[in-house]
Formats: C-alpha cells, sequence, structure tokens
C-alpha cells in the first residue's frame, strides 16, 4: 500500500466520497436554510451514505497513477 501523492486529485474525482459530501451538505442544510428542518428525511442522508462502498467499486481510471510514481 502506498499514500497516494496527489490528495487533491482523488478527493475531487473519488466516487466513493461523492456520497459522503452530498450527505454532509444535506445533513447541514437546515443549519443554513431554516425552513429546510423537517423537510430532508435522516433516511435519506442515510441511504445516500450507504451509496459510498458502491463508488469503492468501480474502476477509476482517473485515479490510477503511473506505475514508476511520476506524474502523467
Amino acid at each position: 500500500m502506498r499514500l497516494v501523492k496527489n490528495k487533491g486529485r482523488v478527493l475531487t474525482w473519488s466516487l466513493a466520497l461523492w456520497p459522503v459530501y452530498i450527505a454532509g451538505l444535506l445533513g447541514i442544510a437546515p443549519y443554513i436554510v431554516p425552513f429546510l428542518d423537517g423537510y430532508i428525511p435522516r433516511w435519506m442522508i442515510i441511504a445516500i451514505l450507504a451509496l459510498s462502498p458502491l463508488g469503492r467499486v468501480i474502476e477509476q481510471r482517473k485515479l490510477k497513477e503511473p506505475a514508476n510514481g511520476d506524474e502523467a
């Protein structure tokens, strides 16, 4: 196992992290816009978080690093 050199690319393009970002935004939305309180059900946020492992299984060619470790 190696550490990823370009962390920004991984955090932006990783399909496993997008459901976490969306669930986080939906979770804090009622605090930003008060009339959304009670409008976004808690089960929806949990269902979106459940999609995260599916994004981890999908092959993501944009995130692969060259074998020698140089930037492509």
